[in-house]
């Protein structure tokens, strides 16, 4: 019955024309497959011959899951006849369906998982397959036997099978133990017929060398040792891995084509990195932390080390490998032009596959090559090669090599003291000149791969994104040659194809129509000219400069004459190109700093006004094209060289009247600035346009503005923005009566007044951009009365309100201590306008205040009131999970605010009742609100509980506060801290993700170093009767054995103990960590990594299955929490 059942939902989900009934159909399916009858059903059907291949697929995919993730609901007894029926459907579909048997190999080799080494005999389980297959005809075990080889070291690393960490380490050894047995076998079947036989050897060949995960094996050394017949006397094993058979045939498989060819190429990558031994030390004269494991692994102090033994090993490969140029420079004529005749047809695949092994080579044996000797020529040689393919998606994989190679050269050659400075320098200059050539060749192959094609603008979306990253990266690897070959070198490299091009022409007598404006920032027009047709290339001019502008961050002489010199040559190329002026003004941009002390020395004074004034006329263009490009060039100018600017203030400040009228503001209704003139009309920019120029001349006039004329300067940036505001708020008029029953709200007033929000974001620039106090106060000071009336207006629109709290929140920031003045009414006023809007960045903008003033005890008395009514007022909703849910930004903000509170003022939180504090209501709250936002899934939100958690019990916090402090935290924390404890254990065991194990473990080991004897557990005490164990021990207590056994409850407990005993660090009291930002524990107070490791085992071993960690979910939580936590799940699909 349940597999004619069965039969007719395949037959439903697969053949139904229904829709509805398809998705029944596949529910119904998703729910069997979970069931216990689907073990003997999946398998009735497989050993049926009449049943379909839909359904055989079906089944042998359920077996496979089954074996993975519900291996536990077997009985012991039972494992035997599954293994030999698994076997025997396997044999039964070696000549079949290919996918099908894809699936039992898999659930084979997951049952290898499970099965402990000693119910596989002696020879282990590799040797228990082999002789199950030894019976069978060659053309019906190989194929099984070559294919379980292949997936057995795969499903070592594979979380989907859902077994035990102990267990699946133990089955890591098992296997790299049976890597003999393996290599034998394998060896044994390359002496079978067929392509295909020996391309499944050498994939399964590959998938064992990278069985722990790309690091050198011993045991595959000395496996291949046993399996030859043993090494000569002294002879290392890795030398006769160079002689192995299995070796040879990788190579001669570079011979190849097809299938074979690419499984030779991933085996003999993987020969490579056993070669490789990551725990020597880098050889001397390697000092680069960014080469090591290609799986980034080593020991971050240099490219990796060869042993001595492995040279045979490497000898053996690189010629064979390097052999292959020949074979690669025909496929690279193919892929461009046209091919040549030749002994291989590669496709771009082959050529990919040979590429990769010369970057594989470079990358492994880069402590070779970084010696700078002739014999390393060639794979330097071969990698240029590899840039000069004419696809970019296989030159860009040399990209890595040559990073690595410049830090080598720049920050390598560390002896340790054994040479002097000067022969390190010297060694260091040979091996730079050794390795020029070969990066001016790599700089001269690479900028022309910028250029943008003449149908860029034909391109789609996705394509004209794959340019720009394409670009990116080769900007990223010309700052790599910059950094060999010097920024003079390489600059004269990347100016050729711009000065090949000769003086531009001259301008046009009248600039074109706004219409051939728009035209050009399209890309139409003649390909290799302007409309006009005078033929300038301004595609090479553009992709020279961008190349020019990725280089910048190497040119540290100041008044560089040819830097200087290309720099003064911008401001003649043609305007009528936008795409290229864009380019011109992110180059000024990123120049910016090196004009700045150019300047400071004395040089390059007249450029300033040359530049600024080009970013300025670009800024007008009649096209939009480079608009944002030159407002970022004004912005960086102003910026860096905003000291030098006081011959421009006025300027700036006209230009900053001028695009005040512009952005948002087009749309506004006109006020003390009137609406733009006519002939201003095309001008129109970009709100984020405008903002860039607000910020810029802010800054400028910091900077440049004497002393004694900031206030009025200040003044002068001021009232423009403010006056907007003014009228924007005369405009909206009062506010709406509220709804009667039965009538929809208003719309937001942002949605009527798209204009407003950018408005208010302005003043925000201005706050932020000023960068003296007492001006930014005295600004702030003149805008609250239009701030107020703006949260008053708009209390009903979020958006709206958001925007003004932000730009509330810059004026704080900037003015500081400044802001003093202005504190009695912001005490006053804020808590009224939050219960109003009851929107979270209120809480923000006190947790600012908190920040400047929490230090200063004469301000304790209204801070801690607000404090405690801020607080109780937004947490008197949070009252459930699903609340907390529906308002993640309530609850980041709410403890956000308690984190400050904690990093700066501890004793508004944790004061005694008092004339003080009236009570401990904000403690109170944020506790009762953290026992159900710890479990709660939105991940800024709950890190922030969390951090708030670790904070709280870390002894850094009470240490600053006076001792009735701590009679305060236990009073509200002891009654609370043992479900606390079950809270936080059963997010460990899976109620949050596993990517917060680390901070849940920093809360839970402060909840629990809490109740230690004393205030707190200190290195060295006796904690034999600590409460916060007594707590741990109860809820370990209560996981169920399916979960975790009382030897895994007794390590965890045992890890914490330890971990109490090793005291908390002595860090994370500076200002740094205040905050908390749910990424990790603030300060490291209880930083002990063997007890984090142990919450991260506890937690894999409770994830392993739905069915171990619902069972620790149900055990832990209370019922109300596990309920809401399940349905949660059942949303998310878990």
């Amino acid at each position: 019955m349940a597999a004619s059942q069965l039969l007719a939902a395949l037959n439903a989900l697969y053949h139904h024309d229904d829709l509805k009934m398809k998705d029944e159909a596949d529910r119904w399916l998703e729910q069997w497959q979970q069931s216990v009858e689907a073990w003997s059903v999946a398998d009735g059907v497989l050993h049926d011959p009449n049943s379909s291949m839909e359904a055989q697929y079906f089944c042998a995919q359920t077996l496979r899951t089954k074996v993975q993730r519900d291996f536990e609901e077997l009985p012991q007894e039972a494992v035997d006849s599954l293994r030999d029926s698994l076997l025997q459907l396997l044999i039964h579909f070696s000549k079949g369906a290919p996918p099908v048997r894809t699936q039992l190999c898999l659930a084979l080799a997951a049952l290898a998982v499970h099965v402990p080494a000693e119910r596989w005999g002696e020879g282990g389980v590799v040797r228990w397959f082999a002789v199950k297959f030894s019976p069978l005809p060659p053309d019906l075990a190989l194929p099984c036997m070559l294919e379980l080889l292949t997936v057995l070291p795969q499903e070592v690393h594979s979380y989907k099978i859902a077994v035990r960490p102990e267990r699946r380490r133990a089955f890591s050894g098992e296997l790299q133990a049976n890597t003999g047995a393996a290599f034998e076998i394998l060896t044994s079947c390359l002496s079978q017929p067929g392509e295909r036989t020996r391309t499944q050897v050498l994939e399964a060949f590959g998938s064992w060398l990278k069985l722990n995960e790309g690091r050198p094996l011993p045991s595959i050394a000395a496996a291949a040792a046993a399996t030859s017949g043993g090494a000569g006397a002294g002879e290392d094993a890795t030398a006769v891995l160079a002689r192995h058979r299995l070796v040879e045939a990788s190579l001669e498989g570079l011979h190849s084509t097809g299938e074979t060819f690419h499984a030779a190429v991933d085996a003999i990558c993987e020969v490579i990195w056993t070669t490789v031994d990551f725990n020597l030390p880098s050889p001397a004269g390697s000092g680069d932390p960014s080469s090591g494991s290609p799986n980034g692994g080593g020991s971050g102090n240099g490219p990796p080390a060869l042993s001595r033994a492995a040279l045979p090993l490497v000898q053996a490969i690189v010629p064979a490998i390097m052999g292959l140029r020949g074979r690669f420079s025909v496929a690279a004529g193919r892929g461009g032009s046209g091919a040549r005749e030749g002994e291989y047809d590669d496709d771009e695949d082959s050529a990919k596959g040979m590429a990769r092994l010369f970057c594989e080579v470079g990358e492994a044996y880069m402590s070779l090559i970084i010696e700078a000797v002739p014999a390393v020529r060639a794979p330097v040689e071969a990698l240029l090669e590899v840039v000069a393919y004419p696809d970019f998606g296989i030159c860009s994989m040399s990209f890595n090599f040559w990073h690595r190679l410049s830090r080598q050269l720049v920050n390598g050659l560390s002896s340790g003291g054994t040479n002097s400075s000067a022969d390190e320098a010297a060694e260091r200059e040979r091996r730079r000149q050794f390795f020029q050539p070969a990066y001016e060749r790599l700089v001269q192959l690479i900028r022309g791969r910028v250029r943008e094609n003449e149908s860029y603008a034909t391109l789609s979306k996705d394509e004209k994104h794959e340019f720009r990253s394409s670009r990116d990266e080769v900007g990223d690897t010309l700052d790599d040659a910059a950094a060999v070959l010097g920024f003079g070198r390489c600059l004269s490299l990347l100016v050729e194809p711009l000065a090949a091009l000769g003086a531009p022409p001259p301008p046009p007598p009248s600039p074109p129509p706004p219409q051939q404006g728009r035209a050009a920032a399209n890309g139409g027009g003649n390909p290799s000219g302007d409309a006009s047709g005078r033929g300038y290339d301004w595609r090479t001019a553009e992709a020279a400069l961008f190349c020019i502008k990725s280089i910048h961050r190497h040119a540290i002489s100041p008044g560089d004459a040819s830097l200087q010199q290309l720099l003064e040559v911008l401001p003649g190329l043609p305007r009528e190109f936008p795409q290229l002026q864009a380019t011109v003004c992110s180059t000024i941009a990123r120049y910016a700093k090196w004009l700045e002390r150019s300047m400071q020395a004395g040089y390059c004074r007249p450029l300033l006004q040359q530049l600024l004034g080009l970013a300025v006329a670009d800024l007008e263009l009649p096209s939009g094209y480079c608009q944002p490009a030159a407002a970022s060039a004004i912005r960086h100018l102003c910026e860096e060289c905003g000291a030098f600017m006081g011959a421009c203030l006025q300027d700036l400040l006209g230009l900053y009247n001028k695009v005040l009228r512009m952005g948002a503001a087009a749309g506004a209704p006109s006020g003390a600035n009137g609406t733009l003139p006519t002939a201003e009309q095309s001008l129109l920019m970009q709100e984020e346009d405008v903002e860039l120029i607000i910020a810029a001349v802010c800054q400028a006039v910091s900077q440049a503005a004497p002393p004694d004329q900031r206030s009025q300067a200040g003044v002068a940036l001021l009232m423009p923005v403010l006056q907007q505001l003014r009228d924007v708020l005369a405009a909206l008029g009062p506010p709406p009566p509220p709804p009667g029953p039965g009538v929809p709200p208003p719309a937001p007033v942002a949605s009527s007044n798209p204009h407003l929000n950018p408005m208010v974001d302005r003043l925000a620039e201005v706050f932020g951009r000023t960068a003296d106090s007492d001006v930014v106060a005295q600004m702030l000071m003149a805008s609250w009365p239009v701030l107020d009336a703006l949260m008053l207006r708009c209390a009903g629109c979020t958006k709206t309100t958001e925007h003004v709290l932000r730009t509330l929140r810059y004026g704080i920031k900037g003015a500081g201590r400044s802001a003093a003045q202005l504190l009695p009414t912001l005490l006053e006023v804020l808590p009224a306008r939050f219960t109003a809007t009851r929107h979270s960045a209120f809480l923000f903008i006190v947790s600012e205040l908190v920040k400047f003033f929490g230090d200063d005890t004469s301000h304790d008395n209204t801070l801690s009131l607000i404090l405690a009514g801020l607080i109780t007022e937004a947490g008197r909703p949070l009252t459930s999970l699903a609340t907390l849910t529906s308002s993640p930004d309530m609850v980041d903000d709410l403890f956000l605010l308690g984190l400050r509170a904690l990093g700066y003022a501890p004793r508004l939180l944790l004061a005694p009742p008092g004339p003080l504090g009236a009570d401990c209501r904000a403690l109170v709250t944020l506790l009762d609100v953290a026992m159900i936002g710890c479990v709660m899934q939105h991940r800024e939100a709950n890190g922030s509980v969390l951090s708030f958690i670790a904070r709280l019990t870390a002894p850094v916090t009470l240490a600053r506060c006076p001792a009735a402090a701590a009679d305060v935290l236990r009073a509200h924390l002891l009654p609370r801290a043992p479900v606390f404890v079950r809270l936080l254990l059963s997010c460990i065991a899976g109620t949050l993700p596993p990517g917060r194990v680390g901070i849940v473990s920093a809360a839970l080991i402060g909840v629990v170093a809490f109740g230690a004897t004393g205030p707190f557990a200190s290195a060295g005490t006796d904690i034999a009767s600590s409460q916060g164990l007594g707590w741990l021990t109860d809820a370990l207590r209560a996981v169920p054995e399916v979960a975790a056994t009382s030897s895994d409850k007794q390590a965890f407990l045992g890890a914490a103990t330890a971990a109490l005993r090793t005291g908390p660090v002595a860090s994370g009291t500076g200002e740094g960590d205040m905050m908390g930002n749910g990424e990790g524990a603030p300060g490291g107070f209880y930083d002990d990594s063997g007890w984090e490791a142990a919450c991260q085992e506890f937690a894999d071993l409770c994830r392993r299955n739905k069915r171990a960690r619902q069972a620790a979910q149900a055990a832990l939580l209370p019922q109300e929490l596990a309920a809401a936590v399940d349905n949660g799940e059942r949303r998310r699909g878990r």
